[in-house]
């Protein structure tokens, strides 16, 4: 599908204890605030038309007898069905006969794709069509006895490991573009070049964190890592190799390790303030505005206790995490947190090409700043009074005071107000 727009509906049997504490974080990790990501819906409890233990609510575009059509958002046209699967839904006959039906129900409008995810190991008695699908497993199950779902350090285990895989599978839904039928995986179908992260580091003090963040990529993850010790070949001209990769369609993001002599390696800040640059998307029609994308950076900050270094305008609003030696897993928090904003800012890309455009309007796929706007060359130039379309509910007041101090000939809309 070339432009995937996704809602997610998180399946769980009601009498699954953690199956509410899951689908909870799912939704908080997927739909961060202010309007943003993919729409998340819940299915457990019995439809309002049900008998006492009855199936919920059906998914819009599943036909049931003597039941209306559920609707789901107007922009997608793919279904991420996420199954929460352990021995209550496996014994449930209703259940096991409902998601059956649903792997098999035709739907016109709108594709539908599952992702089972094995909370015990009854699951993978689930129905054949799923059965043939690779599982999500969550590290960290079964529960300790004494833990209630929800409440203690043994389920954040589960809930971090079941959303790192989560954000990864959405990454390369969005993000991965397949390659020639030829390349074909194991599976027999066809094969798709690995999302690459960019890592950024000065050389001289640096180097510790990115090493281990790389090395966490290749073993942990389907991912790949731009690391330019290995990565730029002897002899070949260092400026280009590295233009070509933070440009390159597989690169999704950056991470920028912040130490002290950061700011004052110049291909340091070469490479991110390439990355922080919006790229033109192609393909829109003459007369229709234009359409730009940001990639996500993430930084993180790795200055020692004490330490000081210059502020320098290429980080711009990005998000930062403290690196800390002592904090276990934060390769992992890293990563997981730079999949989920590369997996936002395909959706909002994806979202932004429906809506329909105007010579006047532009359509970024970010939160506006002063900084990244400036980067596009009619709103630089300021000589006709544009439009800009930006993802979410709506940027607060204060934030909207600032961008028209700095553009005042610019009108800012939300993609919700836009398409309400």
């Amino acid at each position: 599908m070339d432009n995937p727009i996704p809602e997610i509906y998180v399946l769980w049997h009601p009498r699954c204890a953690l199956g509410e504490v899951l689908a909870r974080r799912i939704h908080g990790w997927l739909r961060p605030g202010n309007g943003l990501g993919p729409q998340v819906f819940y299915r457990s409890l019995p439809a309002p038309d049900a008998p006492p233990g009855g199936l919920p609510s059906p998914l819009p575009g599943e036909f049931r007898p003597g039941q209306p059509a559920a609707s789901g958002s107007r922009l997608a046209n793919l279904q991420i069905v996420l199954l929460l699967i352990d021995e209550q839904m496996i014994a449930d006959a209703s259940w096991r006969f409902w998601i059956a039906q649903l792997g098999s129900a035709g739907q016109p409008a709108t594709s539908r794709k599952f992702l089972p995810v094995a909370l015990d190991s009854t699951a993978y008695n689930a129905p054949e069509a799923l059965r043939a699908l690779n599982f999500l497993r969550p590290a960290g199950l079964p529960l300790p006895a004494d833990e209630q779902p929800g409440s203690g350090p043994a389920t954040e285990t589960v809930v971090r490991s079941l959303l790192k895989q989560l954000t990864e599978a959405l990454c390369r839904l969005m993000l991965g573009r397949a390659s020639s039928p030829a390349a074909q995986n194991p599976a027999g179908e066809p094969g798709q070049p690995k999302i690459v992260i960019f890592l950024s580091h000065a050389k001289v003090d640096g180097t510790v964190p990115a090493k281990r963040i790389r090395d966490y990529i290749y073993s942990q993850t389907q991912l790949g890592a731009f690391f330019d010790e290995n990565d730029i070949p002897f002899g070949s001209a260092f400026g280009r190799v590295l233009q070509s990769n933070v440009e390159s369609e597989q690169t999704a993001a950056l991470i920028a390790v912040r130490s002290a002599r950061y700011a004052s390696r110049p291909w340091c800040r070469r490479e991110l303030a390439l990355f922080r640059r919006p790229l033109q998307e192609s393909g829109t029609p003459p007369g229709l505005g234009e359409r730009w994308r940001l990639n996500p950076v993430v930084v993180v900050d790795a200055l020692e206790g004490g330490g000081r270094t210059s502020g320098i305008p290429e980080l711009g609003n990005a998000p930062l995490i403290r690196w800390a030696e002592e904090v276990p897993d934060q390769e992992e928090q890293v990563v997981t947190t730079l999949l989920r904003d590369a997996l936002l800012a395909a959706f909002h890309s994806a979202v932004g090409r429906t809506l329909s455009g105007a010579p006047d309007v532009i359509v970024v796929n970010w939160l506006p700043d002063p900084t990244t706007l400036l980067h596009i060359p009619r709103v630089r130039e300021a000589k006709e009074d544009l439009r800009v379309h930006y993802p979410g509910r709506g940027l607060s007041g204060l934030e909207l005071d600032i961008l028209d101090e700095f553009f005042p000939r610019l009108a800012f809309h939300s993609f919700e107000a836009t398409t309400s």
